[in-house]
């Protein structure tokens, strides 16, 4: 089992949190947050008898987790790979748990805030239960979101790149969901995603029936195992990690 250095991880965190307040980054979670806004003051005024803020709260978590957790994390490690400060830090013996950990916990604790702002904008109404769920799926949810960005960037040469592989994906990712409504195979394939997921729990809570099921909880805990592994191997296969 590899050691994890507290030093090194505190320096990847610093790192990594400096890059993703950068201008070229910090848009997307901004973006998220005035998407939770703007769709409130599109549909609110035309939506006097029906609740529409779950369908605000979503719009906004899935942004979140699809473009800064997706995007940027994989825009975010390409730029590292194009101007070779990625090579630095595998030269200085980061192994691949201390990297991932150190990329993961910033952007992860960003997209919470973000996700919990957004309930607030979006004026989405929720009892304490609701609440502790609501934290867990979308964290959990954020932190498969980030990994395949993590996945996405080792693959990605820059910046350009990154957002030419993720584009498809989070078309998918999000435009599923959306739409699960309108068919049932769409809303089939929607189950099996954890923006799916984060959509279902969601609409769960408007309507007031059961929060969660044991297939909507598999589907996070499976996909969240996958995308871990998946990033380790791959790392450590592409050269990254340092012997």
């Amino acid at each position: 089992m590899k050691t994890i250095h507290i030093n090194k991880l505190l320096a990847i965190i610093e790192v990594k949190g400096k890059a993703l307040f950068s201008k070229n980054f910090i848009i997307m979670p901004i973006f998220s947050l005035g998407m939770t806004y703007i769709m409130k003051l599109a549909y609110g005024s035309i939506s006097k008898e029906i609740d529409m803020t779950g369908y605000y709260l979503s719009m906004g978590v899935l942004m979140n987790v699809c473009m800064t957790g997706v995007y940027c994390v994989a825009a975010c490690l390409a730029e590292e790979k194009e101007k070779n400060t990625l090579r630095t830090l595998m030269t200085s013996s980061v192994n691949g748990l201390e990297f991932f950990l150190g990329s993961l916990i910033p952007v992860v604790l960003l997209m919470v805030i973000v996700n919990v702002l957004c309930v607030f904008i979006a004026g989405f109404s929720m009892t304490i239960t609701e609440w502790l769920c609501y934290v867990a799926i979308t964290t959990i949810s954020s932190i498969i979101g980030a990994v395949t960005g993590m996945i996405f960037g080792i693959f990605a040469k820059n910046q350009m790149s990154a957002g030419t592989m993720t584009t498809p994906v989070l078309i998918l990712f999000m435009l599923i969901p959306m739409f699960s409504h309108l068919n049932e195979i769409i809303e089939t394939i929607s189950n099996y995603l954890f923006t799916g997921v984060i959509m279902n729990f969601i609409n769960h809570v408007t309507t007031k029936v059961t929060l969660t099921n044991p297939l909507e909880l598999g589907v996070l805990f499976l996909e969240f195992i996958l995308t871990v592994i998946l990033f380790l191997v791959l790392y450590k296969k592409n050269g990254f990690e340092a012997n």
